[in-house]
């Protein structure tokens, strides 16, 4: 944190009369919080003379006061509080007690605009100021400077906005519900000889349950944080230390830190922006690490600390309030220290249902991040409220895309390659679902009827951008020492489609393969296209188009490296680009189609190198490298050999997993005749294969296999086993078990 050297040294004096003295990094965060409020403090009769000039009631929110001074008044809560100094009380008192005549600046009859307006314009429409205007009126009631005419003239206020929740006590496992239930409870609390108060503790108590010891159904790395942030507050306004216990908290501490980026960030999935609440997450994780006693964690807040403090000079009052909770949940004690990880699942697939790659924590670091979360079962009633209740088509409930099967974010040598499509243009989406729709994100995107050559894609895959309800699962996920392979499964039943994507990670090489097996369970017309949105395309060639991302609204981008996409699997799919608007900026979309007829059980494949790259490389000479594989038998399985510099390397993949099993109802069902498939000087019944064969070894890995062979010689195979308990009744049969996984080093015959 830089600090002028004057409010340095004033800091010190004053930590020097504090008993215990601060620590380290929590001065910090008291010294960001100390200069924030004195900046804003002198800035308030700005901002309110400016609001006041510009009136404009919200569609969304209806009466819309500033922000500003309710956070202020929070921040000189928490330093009176902390300090004692009567000057904050005051300031704070002031900005309380005056909030509420801005709603003089609206036009006398706008009471009658809104039914929830029948008792009056509440002070605090907006129920994320109930919190931080609760919680700053709590901290200085008890101080000497509140004359009574001061005080009830809040107490007024803030009583009303409270009765006010009860219109629409939103409620579920969610950010909006726990907001409300935390003001609420900070109302109860600051006037708890109201008559109103056992009535807003109930409400708070109601709302709040369904968010204690539940997961969130929100897929949303934005409202994740304000979420986990209002939890925390609410935990420690209510003692209920024992949640932190429990596992599902446990489990959001290893999920974000799973995925935290080489940008250090959050990644943006669902309804977020880039670099989606730094600062809430500083506070979430400082508080997270507290809490477990997790250097790693404690490792992620720092980071996230010295990358805001970099980029906010001048930083808000938002975030104050942030710096403000970090402060009270920091623990400087617990050293820092950086994971040291590869890729892995984040956090399972059920409730996480993410996938990293990655080959380590720096800033240069390879980074791809898979989500294939739908909306899952979890959280029913919850669902079903909002979807009832308000405007969400275009959402997967709740705040989430339609981005199933999404690479949401590809990073490398510190130049972001891939990344996802923003929050919304407009409310309650923009047109046609912008930007939450399929066709917004690095996916297949499926539309039943076949495009005629004369249309463009983009005017026929769009839509209203309305949610599809699909239902995904991971099939399976496997590091190893060359390739990390995931491959996860969405089902649209509806429509007719299964979609498996299959992301292979060459670690040695540094690029992945992309594979798209799409399989129709219905007879019809379909027109299947890959999508990939980039910013700047700099050169093309036959199927391939070398791009990168300069920027991301203001924040200029480094531009060390290239992406590469190169579309693999030709054959008569055709292949080409379109300009889009897209997280607020105008970018480019290159994409892969083929419209044709298919009956019930007939594949489509896609086959899409992402090769990040320096910008003087050929991307000729990356290209005339790769070749696809197409054996006996295709599309029950694809490979892709790779020439390197003398060595050869293959990756074979099951495409039709059902293929490989025996008719008859034996087991082992898996035989070696059934499932056997060459690519090239390779052959294995493996599900996936991934060898690197010179002049003198084979280095192989390989997945639920019998056996694999180069060139005729056997590299593995499994053993013979009786097995007794035949379903027909049939006598004990001898038969071969796949093993899960091997990888070894051969020397060739």
């Amino acid at each position: 944190m830089k600090v002028r050297l004057t409010a340095f040294f004033a800091l010190l004096l004053f930590l020097g009369s504090l008993a215990p003295v601060a620590s380290a990094q929590r001065a910090e965060y008291l010294a960001a919080v100390q200069e924030i409020a004195a900046r804003e403090w002198a800035r308030y009769p700005e901002v309110v003379a400016q609001w006041k000039a510009n009136v404009n009631p919200s569609v969304l929110w209806g009466y819309d006061a500033p922000a500003q001074p309710i956070y202020l008044a929070d921040l000189l809560g928490f330093l009176y509080e902390e300090t004692g100094e009567a000057v904050h009380a005051e300031r704070a008192a002031q900005l309380l007690a005056t909030f509420g005549d801005l709603r003089d600046a609206y036009p006398a009859d706008y009471a009658g605009a809104r039914a929830e307006y029948v008792n009056g314009i509440p002070a605090l429409a907006n129920f994320f100021f109930l919190p931080p205007y609760s919680r700053a009126y709590l901290r200085i009631k008890d101080s000497s400077v509140l004359a009574a005419a001061t005080r009830a003239k809040i107490e007024r206020d803030l009583a009303h906005s409270l009765y006010f929740v009860f219109h629409f006590p939103e409620w579920g496992a969610h950010n909006r519900a726990l907001l409300r239930a935390e003001g609420l409870l900070y109302g109860a609390l600051a006037m708890p000889d109201h008559p109103g108060a056992a009535r807003w503790k109930q409400m708070a108590e109601t709302i709040a349950a369904d968010n204690l010891g539940q997961w969130e159904i929100e897929d949303a790395s934005h409202y994740n944080a304000i979420w986990l942030r209002a939890l925390f507050s609410y935990l420690e306004l209510t003692n209920r230390a024992d949640i932190f216990d429990g596992p599902i908290l446990r489990y959001y501490a290893e999920y974000f830190k799973r995925l935290f980026t080489p940008a250090r960030t959050i990644p943006d999935f669902g309804d977020a922006n880039w670099n989606p609440n730094a600062h809430y997450f500083i506070a979430v994780f400082e508080k997270l690490a507290s809490e477990y006693a997790d250097p790693e964690l404690k490792w992620i807040a720092q980071q996230m600390r010295e990358k805001f403090d970099a980029e906010n000079p001048q930083p808000g009052v938002g975030a104050g309030v942030s710096f403000a909770l970090a402060y009270r949940w920091a623990d400087d004690a617990l050293e820092a220290k950086r994971p040291s990880s590869g890729s892995q699942e984040v956090l399972e697939d059920v409730i996480g249902k993410k996938i990293v790659f990655r080959n380590g924590w720096a800033p240069e670091s390879t980074y791809l991040l898979l989500n294939y979360r739908d909306e899952g079962e979890g959280g029913f009633a919850y669902r079903e409220f909002l979807r009832h209740t308000i405007s969400v088509e275009e959402e997967k409930m709740h705040h989430g895309h339609s981005d199933e099967n999404d690479i949401a974010l590809l990073m490398d040598g510190g130049s972001l390659l891939l990344h996802d499509g923003g929050y919304r243009s407009g409310l309650p989406s923009g047109p046609f679902g912008q930007y939450r729709a399929d066709y917004y994100h690095n996916r297949l995107v499926v539309r039943k009827n076949k495009r005629d050559r004369h249309q463009s894609v983009p005017d026929f895959i769009r839509n209203s951008g309305a949610y599809r309800p699909v239902r995904t699962q991971k099939i399976d996920f496997l590091t190893f020492e060359d390739v990390d392979v995931s491959r996860t499964r969405l089902t649209d039943e509806a429509m007719g489609y299964t979609w498996d994507r299959i992301v292979a990670y060459l670690k040695r090489e540094g690029f992945f393969l992309v594979v798209d097996a799409v399989r129709a369970d219905v007879e019809d017309y379909f027109t299947f296209t890959n999508v990939w949105h980039t910013q700047t395309l700099h050169r093309q060639g036959p199927h391939f188009y070398e791009a990168s991302i300069d920027s991301i609204g203001a924040v200029k981008l480094p531009q060390g490296r290239r992406l590469l996409v190169a579309f693999l699997a030709n054959e008569a799919k055709q292949d080409s680009f379109y300009a889009e608007n897209r997280h607020f900026q105008d970018e480019i979309a290159l994409y892969q189609t083929q419209a044709s007829h298919y009956r019930a059980g007939d594949y489509e494949v896609f086959v899409t190198a992402l090769i990040p790259h320096a910008p003087g490389v050929n991307p000729t000479d990356v290209v005339d490298r790769l070749k696809v594989l197409y054996p006996e038998g295709y599309p029950e399985a694809i490979g892709v050999a790779i020439q390197g510099e003398g060595a050869v390397s293959y990756l074979g993949l099951k495409l039709d997993l059902d293929a490989e099993v025996a008719r008859e109802n034996i087991r082992p069902r898996y035989t070696w005749t059934a499932g056997r498939t060459r690519y090239g000087p390779l052959e294995t019944d493996a599900h996936v294969v991934f060898a690197t064969a010179t002049k003198d070894s084979v280095r192989y890995a390989a997945s639920e296999v019998l056996k694999v062979l180069y060139d005729g010689q056997v590299l593995m195979e499994a053993l013979p086993n009786t097995h007794g308990l035949q379903l027909d009744g049939a006598p004990d049969r001898v038969g071969y078990v796949k093993w899960r996984a091997w990888e070894d080093i051969v020397p060739l015959e």
